[in-house]
């Protein structure tokens, strides 16, 4: 890990520079009238760290692989290589369902267990409210994990929990604004061969969209969860991220976020490919 801490500016940058594209002003294509939901016509524009909690729905499917690496802090001590499906779908009219479910591989310090496998699964539902009042629309649903991580090398917690949570989005002229809120329960688990014990936890999130052209636009995210589990500290997170239709149906996301408390990873870098329709 001193290593990797030694060359993250690096790594930030080379990411960027590697995701960033030469954007080109196009005329706007006014969305089609048969598209249902007045959120559907930002799908492109999904976030990163509140995917499952954000106010906005795929018009039909989402298929997305993502490649991320996280790198530890005092609570999560442990590099994590991730590679992660992500998917979500409308099987009815104003529901959205998905999940996401990924293969790690981690790096401890020699005191303390390493390996490769599955990491959790989350899987959740929510309902759409789109059109509630001008420009804004809401969403309420439920996210689960299900321990299906390897919790001796750092991959998972091996525990249960789940969450209710409801959001928000607002269009304006120049930006998109939205938040969530959400109540979790945590159940007992182990980490790294450690019990520890779960905890109701609290969550918020707030995020702002700017489209840059019909291909582009930048995305702004902060998260905040109290303490998860006994002993341990809060979660809080920042991230910048990018979406680029460059594909028609097909679009490449990437993000770098900063962690600002013992419960997030000190810094991540994401990229990721999404089919949509």
């Amino acid at each position: 890990m001193p290593v990797l801490s030694r060359h993250r500016p690096a790594l930030i940058l080379a990411l960027v520079a590697a995701i960033a594209p030469a954007a080109h002003a196009a005329d706007p294509t006014p969305a089609s009238t048969t598209t249902a939901p007045s959120s559907y016509g930002g799908t492109a524009d999904r976030l990163f760290l509140s995917f499952a909690q954000d106010a906005a729905m795929v018009p039909s499917q989402w298929w997305e692989g993502q490649l991320e690496y996280a790198d530890g802090s005092d609570d999560l001590p442990v590099d994590v290589l991730t590679a992660r499906a992500v998917v979500a779908f409308q099987p009815i009219r104003n529901l959205e369902v998905g999940g996401r479910v990924g293969f790690a591989t981690s790096d401890a310090d020699p005191s303390l267990p390493d390996g490769s496998g599955a990491t959790d699964l989350d899987v959740y539902g929510k309902w759409f409210w789109g059109g509630a009042s001008s420009g804004t629309d809401f969403t309420a649903g439920v996210l689960a994990t299900v321990p299906t991580g390897d919790d001796t090398a750092g991959l998972g917690f091996n525990s249960f929990s789940g969450q209710a949570f409801g959001a928000i989005r607002h269009r304006m002229e120049s930006a998109i604004v939205g938040g969530h809120i959400g109540a979790r329960f945590n159940g007992d688990g182990d980490f790294q061969g450690t019990p520890i014990n779960g905890k109701e936890s609290f969550e918020l999130g707030v995020a702002v969209v700017f489209p840059l052209a019909n291909e582009v636009s930048l995305v702004g995210e902060a998260r905040v969860e109290t303490e998860r589990f006994e002993g341990s500290d809060s979660t809080a997170e920042i991230l910048a991220g990018i979406n680029w239709k460059a594909f028609g149906r097909g679009m490449l996301r990437g993000a770098v976020s900063a962690g600002l408390t013992g419960a997030a990873p000190d810094f991540r870098v994401l990229v990721g490919y999404a089919y949509t329709f």
